[in-house]
């Protein structure tokens, strides 16, 4: 069903949501921090009902939320309405129903004060422009792997959702009729300084508002609804989330109006729908301002040994530059101030792996692509040329591999900046004694690799150099062509990082979820999930990579990477020695003296935020700009 079919007969009072998400932990008060949105015709928010079911014999509790925060508007018909979720930690596990007169009781589960979450992490939730009858074969209404979490929650609870990009699709676009003007002018210079009709402003709102309502929302993808009300997420955004290879696109295509007003609608809705906040008001809602207000990265803890970067990778993008240095000063400077010396891991979102399988030929024949023929010039023929000579990029008529490689960390444009990001982390794992593990998607396979110490290769527990990366894709798009994985398989070597430090993939996948023998064994074209939890007693993080075993169906098989726990320096030695509750109350009195400190600057400088229970002033949206 396309979105104009969709949008008119929809008739729901909420068109999307509940739709939970995690925030933090304020451990000086041990409050638990979410928030839940919904999407409704109500001009005056539901009561939201809370009851809290203890696991143990502390019996339950209920409380109501009656106020919430409206966000915005779309079209003075559907509202953004946000609930504050602030609950108390205690010792023992806790299940939430929740529910309001406009939606069905739904319930998550929270986890006791000092136990760290079991956590889902995904990406690709969506296809590609593809035809309807590839999209049936892998079960687009079943959607298999989704009901395979659903029914991993049922027994054994995941916390958290942990998306890596490409939480939706937005390929789509540019086949919408409104992008007729677009498609026809060839020339690529009045592509640029096109100005762009009433029709395509207002139909690029239209566009990401309903998409997301089709793909959030009970009535258009009810498994991935069901999914998203009962686990609380912390979303980062991936190039699809807005459109194919956004941020990776030469400036001037950037800088279009075209891409601007595209941009900025992405952006709106981005926000909305995935962190429950706008752009402006971000930094309230536990986000972290990059150099750019439309980038804003996450730090966070997932109980209290673990510890959660995610990077926003594409909010202040450029062909030459992931993120800018000051956006990497800020988020360290968060990492040391607000992460307890209880944590011993260290989870890094980055959307696209930052251990991959080099791609240097490819890249060299794309750049090359008016003059070579590039299956000759990699030296195939057959499946593989058709990969490279294959499709072209339909916003700007580049190879679209290209696009792709452009957006990896190891192309030529961003190696120095992945080198100085690993060495930050390496600098702050040998300081706090923390090891930091890597999760990434966006290529459509799954596979792990590591960085690690030459010298201390049966040593890993005292190597802080030691990193691993969860290679987790895609969880609803297909795989990519068999030819190409084999030809990243076989390009796959050990490469010198730094003096000591070399990385390399893991041989893990020697069997098929079908029990047959892998002749590729570090990447598998499976789509897949990755389960994830820490082991209290060895001190381990477990990453379960489940990789689905018939395509179309439920079921998947699992593959298991651990990283191991990190004893370094003064901090690896306080570990041991000093338990974890000390730990937790030394941070909490840090927090407190910090807090003492600020409080005066703040009540002079801080705006006072207010929870709206009526409407509050909003600015009227054309396009996703502000109409002045």
């Amino acid at each position: 069903m396309n979105l104009n079919s969709f949008s008119s007969t929809t008739r729901e009072r909420v068109i999307c949501g509940p739709l939970l998400r995690y925030i933090g932990i304020d451990y000086v008060t041990r409050t638990y921090r979410a928030s839940c949105l919904i999407v409704s015709t109500d001009t005056q928010a539901p009561p939201l009902h809370l009851q809290i079911h203890s696991t143990s014999n502390e019996g339950s509790k209920s409380m109501v939320i009656n106020e919430a925060q409206l966000l915005d508007v779309f079209r003075r018909q559907y509202h953004f309405w946000r609930y504050e979720i602030q609950l108390p930690l205690i010792s023992s596990r806790q299940v939430v129903t929740y529910q309001s007169d406009a939606f069905s009781p739904k319930e998550f589960h929270v986890p006791a004060y000092n136990e760290s979450f079991r956590f889902m992490f995904y990406s690709c939730s969506g296809f590609s422009d593809i035809p309807q009858e590839t999209k049936d074969k892998f079960g687009e209404k079943e959607n298999p792997l989704w009901a395979d979490v659903i029914d991993r929650h049922k027994v054994m609870p995941f916390h958290v959702l942990l998306g890596g990009g490409d939480q939706l699709y937005q390929d789509c676009l540019i086949k919408e009729d409104f992008m007729k003007p677009w498609r026809d002018e060839k020339n690529p210079s009045k592509r640029l300084t096109m100005e762009l009709s009433r029709d395509m402003l207002e139909g690029f709102e239209h566009f990401y508002f309903w998409n997301y309502v089709k793909n959030f929302g009970p009535k258009g993808n009810p498994i991935v609804a069901t999914a998203y009300a009962s686990i609380p997420s912390v979303n980062m955004w991936d190039d699809h989330d807005i459109i194919d290879g956004y941020g990776s696109y030469p400036a001037d295509m950037q800088n279009s109006n075209c891409f601007k007003v595209l941009f900025a609608n992405a952006c709106r809705f981005y926000y909305l729908f995935q962190h429950h906040t706008t752009m402006e008001l971000a930094p309230q809602h536990g986000m972290i301002r990059g150099s750019l207000p439309t980038c804003n990265h996450i730090v966070t803890t997932l109980g209290p040994d673990i510890a959660l970067l995610s990077l926003d990778c594409r909010g202040e993008r450029t062909k030459y530059d992931v993120c800018r240095p000051k956006s990497y000063d800020i988020v360290f400077t968060e990492l040391y101030r607000a992460i307890p010396a209880s944590v011993k891991h260290l989870l890094v979102v980055t959307g696209v792996p930052i251990i991959y399988p080099r791609l240097s030929t490819f890249e060299n024949a794309m750049e090359g692509v008016a003059t070579f023929n590039l299956a000759t010039l990699a030296g195939k023929t057959g499946a593989l040329g058709n990969i490279i000579t294959g499709s072209l990029n339909k916003w700007n008529g580049d190879p679209e591999l290209l696009d792709d490689m452009n957006d990896h960390w190891t192309a030529g444009n961003h190696e120095l900046e992945r080198k100085k990001l690993v060495e930050k982390l390496q600098l702050y794992a040998r300081e706090k004694s923390i090891r930091v593990s890597f999760l990434g998607g966006d290529v459509h396979c799954c596979g792990a690799g590591r960085f690690y110490s030459k010298d201390m290769r049966d040593k890993e527990q005292g190597d802080p150099f030691f990193m691993v990366q969860i290679i987790s894709s895609a969880i609803i798009n297909v795989p990519p062509p068999h030819a190409l994985l084999t030809v990243l398989n076989q390009n796959s070597k050990y490469n010198t990082f730094n003096g000591n430090v070399e990385e390399k993939m893991y041989k893990i996948f020697t069997k098929s979820p079908n029990g047959n023998v892998r002749q590729n064994t570090k990447l598998m074209g499976m789509r897949n999930y990755c389960a994830g939890y820490y082991d209290d007693e060895k001190g381990t993080m477990n990453f379960w990579i489940q990789a689905e075993k018939v395509v179309g169906q439920k079921g998947t098989m699992g593959y298991l990477v651990d990283a191991p726990k990190l004893i370094f320096g003064e901090a690896g030695n306080r570990q041991v020695t000093v338990s974890k509750e000390q730990l937790l109350q030394e941070f909490v009195e840090k927090q407190q003296r910090q807090q003492q400190q600020q409080q005066p600057i703040q009540q002079h400088i801080m705006p006072h935020q207010e929870h709206h229970h009526h409407r509050p002033h909003l600015h009227h949206y054309v396009g996703g700009f502000f109409k002045q």
